[in-house]
């Protein structure tokens, strides 16, 4: 990359992974060189339309999408940098469960299973052959390259490839350790966007922050009871396997970060002062 070449964020931006909190902050700090792309027939093309997307568009410096295909694009003059979120596959079900059953306009077979099921009655009809992967094995998925056919339950090789994908990931970030990972992305930033701020007033957050991952997984047995959440467990094998591969792996960036402790401090201290000053 020459000193020369552009930069573009593409943030990889995974359902209930705390995505619209970072688009948020990417917003406020690059305006309209910010983009949410929500055509999503279209970015399903994969690198064929991404590509001449950004190339069409040199005002764009970064890009949100739920839908990005992996791999990406390579351009001449242009270097893109993904962020990507990942976050326990168990404890992101209550998550997912209450945004679906609080989207009263769609029709989606998710939103509408959800809003007349309970929690557990919802779990087991996502666990069914055939059915949205959405809590099984989502993450994954979201980092192979789409194709037809990939099991429910994807193969040990899989699996790897999908770790070496995510160990690849240039800002990769963990919601159980959100402010860490938003210090991480500062970091890798900062020499092209100087100043760069990604300091915070968490967005549309359906769970209270006080409460912990383990904590929200506790409640998910106690709510579908040990035998489900056994079966939930079970399923998503691949995503437990993958998620500790990231840990470790974002453990590892973060430890390595010079004065970790005091830039999280300093970046946890704006946020506050964000917070009060309302945003």
């Amino acid at each position: 990359m020459s000193d020369a070449d552009r930069l573009v964020i593409i943030h990889n931006h995974l359902f209930k992974n705390a995505g619209t909190t970072i688009d948020w902050a990417l917003a406020r700090e690059l305006g309209s060189a910010f983009v949410d792309h929500r055509d999503d027939a279209d970015m399903r093309q994969g690198a064929g339309y991404l590509g001449p997307y950004l190339l069409d568009n040199p005002g764009v410096s970064a890009l949100s999408t739920h839908h990005l295909s992996l791999p990406l694009p390579e351009l001449a003059g242009l270097r893109l940098a993904m962020i990507m979120m990942f976050r326990h596959p168990v404890e992101r079900v209550t998550s997912v469960y209450e945004f679906e059953r609080k989207q009263e306009g769609s029709q989606t077979p998710g939103a509408l299973k959800a809003r007349e099921s309970s929690c557990s009655d919802y779990v087991a009809w996502r666990l069914e052959p055939g059915v949205g992967a959405t809590i099984r094995n989502f993450q994954v998925r979201k980092c192979l390259p789409p194709r037809k056919g990939l099991p429910d339950r994807p193969a040990a090789a899989e699996v790897e490839r999908a770790l070496d994908v995510a160990r690849s990931v240039e800002m990769l970030g963990l919601v159980e350790r959100f402010d860490e990972s938003m210090v991480l992305f500062e970091e890798a930033l900062r020499p092209h966007f100087p100043g760069i701020d990604l300091s915070h007033v968490p967005q549309n957050v359906g769970q209270s922050s006080s409460v912990s991952g383990a904590q929200r997984a506790l409640r998910l047995r106690e709510t579908i009871g040990d035998t489900l959440y056994a079966r939930l467990e079970e399923e998503n094998a691949p995503d437990l396997q993958l998620h500790a591969g990231v840990v470790e792996e974002f453990g590892r960036r973060f430890a390595a970060l010079p004065e970790a402790s005091a830039r999280l401090a300093e970046f946890r201290a704006r946020c506050e002062r964000r917070r009060n000053a309302g945003g």
